[in-house]
């Protein structure tokens, strides 16, 4: 199903299947949920010294020298097509990277890392409404189907953390508004420009430390380098969650389309707290495990492919 087709010389031009982790798009996707899963952790743990709108900022600047090596040789031959698709690029970056990560970061001042991914699981919601609005896209039945043995897991876990869900305050509201910016770029994705993945990549990060860039310079804080623990907190926000979650999504979107790789959002929750299990020492109860074994009954659903 994912992997290229190859003959070999022994097996008479018959076709044979080699894997291949690129054409792999849902343990693609499920790895781009574990690492936007570790952006919320971390995001939450950065000390509070340093302003969400200059984690944001700083996060796609760093993001730009590594990508640049790799863009580089593909900038000349797209720039047709980025001349062309600017605008789209430019609301691509504010929504998916400036929009969505600094409300993020802004929630997170004001509710834990779990409350703040949970809410993040309605993104497959979203982008089937969205697609159903913009695009008169109607999910098919198995697609339901997957929704709800997903949903219902996630309000296991919901209901099986102690204040978990809350009351809904700022810090829920500003998780919502980062949800629903992330589900419109995942759906607008399908009208990017046609470009390399390379230059997509670093032509939205540039976009959004561009558009990040009135915000740091009034309200922002100095890049720290004097804290090693914040500096590195950085570097690995531009690298992990930033250029490798972004690239294994954006692939995962071109194989299986938005409305398939949305519903890999509800992973984001379960990697979150078996991080926050790890690295802050929290507990996992039986509504946890059984939480997650429904979203991995819809994630099941979700991969299988009619024959």
């Amino acid at each position: 199903m994912t992997g290229a087709r190859i003959a070999t010389a022994g097996d008479r031009g018959a076709p044979t299947t080699r894997w291949s982790l690129w054409n792999s798009p849902h343990l693609l996707l499920a790895l781009a949920a574990s690492l936007w899963a570790s952006n919320f952790v971390l995001g939450r743990a950065i000390p509070h010294d340093m302003a969400p709108v200059s984690i944001s900022f700083w996060r796609w600047t760093l993001a730009l020298p590594a990508t640049l090596p790799f863009a580089a040789p593909c900038l000349a031959r797209d720039w047709p097509a980025i001349r062309r698709g600017w605008p789209m690029l430019l609301l691509l970056a504010g929504l998916g990277l400036a929009g969505s990560n600094t409300l993020a970061y802004c929630a997170l001042r004001m509710t834990g890392a779990t409350s703040a991914l949970l809410v993040q699981s309605a993104i497959p919601l979203a982008i089937l409404g969205l697609g159903f609005l913009m695009f008169g896209e109607r999910p098919a039945t198995r697609q339901l189907a997957a929704m709800a043995f997903a949903l219902a897991g996630v309000l296991c876990v919901i209901l099986g953390r102690p204040g978990a869900t809350g009351s809904l305050n700022l810090g829920t509201l500003l998780a919502s508004g980062a949800m629903l910016s992330q589900a419109l770029y995942a759906t607008l994705l399908r009208k990017r420009p046609k470009l390399h993945p390379a230059s997509f990549l670093f032509l939205t990060f540039a976009g959004a430390a561009l558009l990040m860039l009135p915000f740091q310079l009034t309200m922002g804080t100095p890049l720290p380098l004097g804290n090693a623990r914040g500096l590195a907190a950085l570097l690995y926000l531009a690298l992990g969650p930033s250029i490798l979650a972004f690239f294994l999504f954006n692939r995962g979107v071109a194989l299986v389309g938005s409305a398939r790789a949305g519903l890999f959002f509800y992973l984001m929750p379960v990697f979150g707290t078996l991080f926050a299990m790890i690295f802050l020492h929290e507990t996992i109860g039986a509504a946890e495990l059984g939480g997650f074994a429904l979203v991995g009954v819809g994630f099941i659903l979700s991969a299988r492919r009619k024959r």
